[in-house]
């Protein structure tokens, strides 16, 4: 389910990159577009991975106590 998730943010994060790099071609102008578009991905991506964290123990704990053995 993770890969999905970060399959999904490289794609959007790298059409933001694409877009930027078309748009504007000074390099001093775009490196700070670049570098807050590389914190959206580092912050999405972590939040993607604590997501999964916490469903994969809710599932867990859920199935200790609910499947009949």
């Amino acid at each position: 389910m993770l890969s999905y998730a970060n399959s999904f943010i490289d794609t959007i994060q790298g059409a933001k990159t694409q877009f930027l790099n078309t748009v504007i071609t000074d390099k001093s102008v775009r490196e700070p577009f670049q570098s807050f578009i590389n914190a959206e991905t580092t912050f999405a991506k972590e939040v993607a991975k604590i997501s999964d964290a916490v469903y994969n123990q809710t599932v867990s704990q859920v199935e200790k106590f609910t499947v009949k053995k």
